[in-house]
């Protein structure tokens, strides 16, 4: 199963209340938590940005608190096919462009995959703090690292591996359906640009 995307960056630095891939190394960070806290003023004092309260270190805390880095040790990023554009409701419905793609899947290493018993081509529940459960295809290569796994973001219609055909009105549904990513992201935003962070969380996977 070919596919092309962005390259997955291999730095983080804190955005709200989890990791974000980027090129910065101002704040290095891992997925135990940041090395260094970041030091605009504004991050600290201000009680929201806009709508959204100011978690930050409070929720960090409970999270090494609770440990969290033990129970999801990979980190989830996610990004665009060619083949596919946004939600991808309207090009998974296009028969041409469907059958390049046709089944959601995470990119995971051959090492990661070995250590779980995980070979090319299975299925696999991929789980994150939400409590979101998502079964998709595996993809094992090296185009990620030991510690990072993929996902494409243009699939829906799967719910923790029900199909959701029926809920769809007749002939509305499309001819690719799969689980959404994003339902496995955790809370935060960027408080610098003021946008939504759903680009990455931390998760485990584990054979279905």
């Amino acid at each position: 199963m070919a596919a092309t995307r962005l390259a997955t960056p291999r730095r983080a630095q804190w955005s709200g209340t989890f990791l974000t891939p980027c090129r910065s190394t101002v704040n290095r960070c891992t997925a135990r938590g940041l090395t260094s806290w970041p030091s605009t003023p504004r991050t600290r004092t201000k009680k929201a940005f806009w709508r959204l309260p100011t978690l930050y270190k409070t929720v960090q805390d409970k999270n090494l608190a609770d440990k969290v880095h033990e129970k999801f040790p990979l980190i989830l990023t996610s990004g665009r096919l060619v083949e596919y554009e946004g939600g991808g409701e309207e090009t998974r419905s296009n028969p041409w462009l469907a059958e390049l793609q046709q089944e959601a899947y995470v990119e995971i290493n051959p090492k990661t995959a070995a250590e779980r018993g995980i070979r090319n081509g299975e299925r696999v529940w991929l789980k994150s703090p939400t409590g979101a459960r998502l079964n998709v295809e595996a993809l094992v290569t090296e185009r990620v690292d030991t510690g990072t796994v993929w996902m494409p973001f243009h699939f829906s219609g799967r719910w923790q591996g029900q199909d959701m055909l029926k809920y769809y009105p007749q002939g509305a549904a499309p001819m690719v359906r799969g689980e959404a990513v994003n339902t496995a992201t955790t809370y935060g935003y960027d408080s610098v640009t003021m946008m939504q962070e759903s680009k990455t969380t931390v998760c485990n996977i584990e054979r279905a």
